[in-house]
């Protein structure tokens, strides 16, 4: 039998998840998956550069004991440890979602923005077979599809997932003959989450009466559905292509922020991939945490075969409508205006250095330069990249959001111009406009919507001394 060290290795060799002195943030709780996580990590021969997150989310009795604990391991192993605690509170969030999905957001910005500071080729979780056995479970007792069935994924993006193909059983084993410390997690225990309930009622008592391989089997389900997605995603993107709606990899609306597509074509289509195509622009329009079940899709197919001019509205903000022979998904013009205004920051710019946004959604990256040290053909340069005088500049700058009434006047045109009516003469979706942030000096003057266009009066001349250089990069 293969010793706990091979197994997570030949896990890693299957899905491609590392290679040898890679950067590596590793995601420690402080319970035992994430300890033997980081251990096993430690001693595989990758010869991996790793570094610790720990997020205190400050809801159980024992945090600061957790956080201590995890400190204290990676002072004792000399490695970076970076410890979070959640910037809100979780609790203010009943009634828009649960503490477990609020704190589970954050989880994933904190350690997004932290792996992106490092430079972390990858982030590892301690997700194991229990948990994907569990997921896959629950997913069906919910109702899901295949893409839900699917269960964990092994790699997503920079998100892997070493310990996925080994039990709980086989983890505490190991932690024990390592004599590793870890934290119990108490509201493992709960039944009043679904998760707990599954865990420690229904799969034990299926493995007794029905199945005793019953794990086993829910993790080739598992993987058979990821399988099954992966041809159908493949068919999926065939379709979209061929409507103009995936351009190198990625989905573009066609019609002011919403997709316009041809109902013909849709019926074309066989259930499964009207299914699968309509889920994945739905996602693209959705606000964050929006949930799809079978009866709103059953609704667009429905919708599809029936008459013209009526509408349905569907989670997220989303709403959906055949007209002239089309069918228009788009986002809800009044959910997209609420959540630009709701979401309000100020952020001071590091020059040099690197800025983030809040949320993940971007990043600016600045620094100072002399006429001498413009590139050759500097004017040609995207909008995503700013030359300003520093001279003219009343510093410190920030950036921060749009706000009712705020001009500036566009670098090329005469006078000052309202920022709303220049981005709609620009073609900027509604949807997309939250995310080009303003540069605002101290004084409240706009030096530009980054991404867009600088701000006339802050040109580079031949006289300027100094130069204030920013490149802005937005993820969607």
């Amino acid at each position: 039998m293969r010793s706990f060290e091979e197994k997570v290795l030949a896990t890693i060799s299957r899905y491609q998840m590392l290679s040898e002195g890679e950067e590596v943030l590793v995601a420690v709780s402080g319970g035992v998956d994430s300890m033997v996580l980081l251990s096993v990590l430690q001693r595989l021969p990758l010869r991996l550069n790793l570094s610790v997150f720990h997020l205190n989310h400050g809801l159980r009795a024992k945090a600061e004991d957790e956080a201590k604990m995890v400190a204290q391991y990676a002072k004792k192993h000399s490695l970076p440890c970076f410890i979070e605690r959640i910037a809100f509170d979780l609790h203010a969030q009943k009634g828009k979602s649960s503490l477990q999905v609020a704190a589970r957001e954050e989880r994933y910005r904190l350690l997004g923005e932290t792996a992106q500071r490092l430079g972390s080729d990858k982030i590892a979780l301690g997700h194991q077979a229990d948990d994907q056995g569990e997921t896959v479970l629950m997913r069906f007792l919910t109702g899901a599809g295949p893409e839900g069935l699917a269960g964990i994924p092994p790699v997503r993006q920079k998100y892997i997932r070493p310990l996925i193909e080994v039990g709980r059983e086989e983890i505490v084993s190991y932690a024990r003959d390592l004599k590793l410390s870890w934290a119990e997690d108490e509201s493992n225990t709960k039944p009043v989450y679904l998760r707990n309930r599954i865990r420690h009622s229904l799969i034990p008592y299926l493995q007794s009466e029905y199945q005793p391989e019953l794990g086993g089997r829910l993790k080739e389900t598992a993987e058979i559905c990821r399988e099954w997605n992966e041809v159908m995603e493949g068919l999926a993107g065939e379709v979209l292509s061929k409507w103009g709606l995936l351009v190198d990899g990625r989905l573009q609306p066609n019609q002011k922020a919403s997709y316009l597509t041809p109902v013909r074509d849709w019926l074309e289509l066989p259930p499964a991939l009207q299914r699968l195509v309509f889920r994945q622009l739905f996602f693209s329009l959705a606000s964050p945490g929006a949930r799809l079940g079978f009866n709103h899709s059953q609704a667009v197919l429905q919708l599809l075969a029936g008459v013209e001019g009526k509408s349905i509205h569907l989670p997220g903000g989303v709403s959906c409508r055949r007209e002239s022979q089309c069918l228009l998904l788009g986002q809800a013009q009044a959910e997209e205006v609420k959540k630009e205004v709701n979401n309000e920051y100020l952020i001071p710019v590091n020059i040099p250095g690197l800025t983030l946004l809040p949320g993940g959604k971007g990043k600016v990256e600045s620094r100072w330069l002399t006429l001498e040290q413009l590139p050759a053909k500097w004017e040609e340069t995207s909008p995503f990249e700013f030359y300003l005088d520093a001279e003219e500049i009343a510093f410190p700058v920030y950036l921060r959001n749009r706000k009712p009434g705020d001009r500036f006047s566009p670098l090329g045109l005469k006078g000052s111009k309202k920022i709303k009516d220049f981005l709609i003469d620009a073609k900027i979706p509604l949807s997309q406009r939250a995310l080009y942030p303003l540069l605002v000096d101290r004084e409240e003057t706009v030096l530009g919507v980054m991404g867009v266009r600088p701000d006339q009066r802050k040109r580079i001349t031949k006289d300027s001394r100094r130069i204030l250089y920013l490149k802005y990069q937005h993820t969607e």
